[in-house]
């Protein structure tokens, strides 16, 4: 089993921990540092970003029934559940597949690799080949560090600022001059009304979505947890506006990755499971005596509703996306369906939390390689008229299908 964990300071990029593996002297491998686990569902966040840039708000509604089809692209939601007409918001909190896959669609895959990399994630990164990304890179496919991914959330805990980072502050002489000192280079990733948005996302997702095992932090904290096909890695990254920790585990035979099912008992290793109380246990440690910070106010954006009835008829009647009732992508029919957690976690007075990818793997069946993903470009329709208080969403030129993501 491999386990690591990185720790960065969102300010200023000191890398304050480093766990690389349980002997190194044993195994000279350092699991913070290393590219060898696909990262799951904790690439959502960018996908939200991106999407928070181009006026979608966690207000518009898609449709998360599963299984969905988009661009050639089949899929299913863990378990293959189905939530009906759902909110950004709440497709966070599933972290449902259908959902920001048809999301990254409308978007464009370029936007949010493009996302990606602005908060801090290498364009070296194995899966990152920005010459060949398609709709599954939203699910996780591309396999950054521990120490990348930690230092890409710490950019939305420090406002959309991503910081340079280094594990050395100090450098002093054996006569005790100052040889050397730390000075961070700070480069504006986000405007900080997206990086705000994402942050109150996260931190309700801590509250009571899938990384609902991190509110023991007892403190506020944004987190997003990560699952991948054939449950071989787990991920827990999170922050407080203090702190940015990734903590992953996977498993290799060989230098194989393979299953981590039955490990601790489990049948599937989520993110919410084993990650989440390393990264729990690690944190309260870490910020033991440190005064407790509350998130910057969430930007009153999110507070804001459209009035798609107004929406649909400034569009000639028919509901823009974002709306219930715009038909866009080709979904298998299916109802409203509920599940248990796999970490048998249920939150009080709501519905059961159902992770996946990044919480339980989807099935995805790709196009045949004879053909490309298409693109289908979109269509001009009239602006929408907006009422007091709201947003109008924006698609982008061409990049992706027009569709509603759960």
């Amino acid at each position: 089993m491999r386990i690591g964990l990185a720790s960065v300071r969102p300010s200023t990029g000191e890398i304050v921990a480093i766990y690389g593996g349980e002997d190194f002297i044993t195994n000279q491998i350092n699991n913070a540092t290393r590219h060898f686990a696909q990262a799951g569902s904790t690439f959502k966040p960018f996908a939200l970003a991106a999407a928070t840039e181009q006026d979608f708000n966690l207000h518009t509604m898609w449709n998360a029934n599963s299984p969905c089809t988009v661009n050639g692209y089949t899929l299913t939601n863990y378990g293959d559940r189905s939530f009906g007409l759902s909110s950004l918001l709440k497709a966070t909190l599933h972290s449902i597949n259908c959902a920001y896959v048809q999301l990254e669609s409308v978007v464009g895959v370029d936007k949010v690799a493009d996302a990606a990399l602005r908060a801090g994630i290498p364009s070296s990164t194995p899966g990152l080949n920005l010459d060949a990304l398609d709709l599954t890179f939203v699910l996780g496919t591309a396999s950054p560090s521990g120490l990348d991914m930690a230092n890409a959330y710490a950019t939305f805990a420090n406002q959309g600022m991503r910081s340079s980072t280094s594990i050395v502050k100090q450098v002093i002489g054996q006569n005790g001059g100052l040889l050397y000192e730390y000075s961070p280079t700070l480069t504006a990733a986000f405007d900080s009304r997206i990086a705000n948005t994402v942050s109150y996302a996260l931190e309700q997702n801590v509250d009571k979505g899938t990384a609902f095992a991190a509110r023991a932090l007892g403190r506020p904290a944004a987190a997003k947890t990560g699952t991948t096909d054939g449950n071989k890695s787990a991920w827990l990254v999170g922050y407080t506006p203090e702190l940015s920790t990734a903590v992953l585990m996977a498993k290799e035979i060989k230098g194989l990755p393979v299953s981590m099912s039955g490990t601790g008992g489990l049948k599937t290793v989520t993110g919410g499971s084993f990650p989440a109380a390393m990264w729990t246990a690690y944190m309260k440690g870490a910020l033991a005596g440190t005064p407790v910070t509350a998130f910057p106010p969430a930007p009153d954006s999110i507070n804001d509703r459209w009035n798609c009835a107004d929406l649909s008829a400034s569009n000639g009647g028919t509901p823009p996306l974002g709306c219930p009732g715009a038909a866009s992508m080709e979904f298998a029919p299916g109802g409203i369906g509920e599940a248990g957690n796999p970490d048998g976690i249920t939150i009080p007075g709501s519905t059961t939390v159902i992770p996946n990818i990044g919480d339980g793997a989807p099935t995805i069946n790709k196009p045949s390689k004879a053909s490309k993903l298409p693109t289908v470009v979109s269509t001009p329709t009239p602006t929408p008229t907006k009422t007091k208080g709201t947003k109008t969403p924006t698609q982008s030129g061409g990049d992706g299908a027009p569709g509603r993501a759960g």
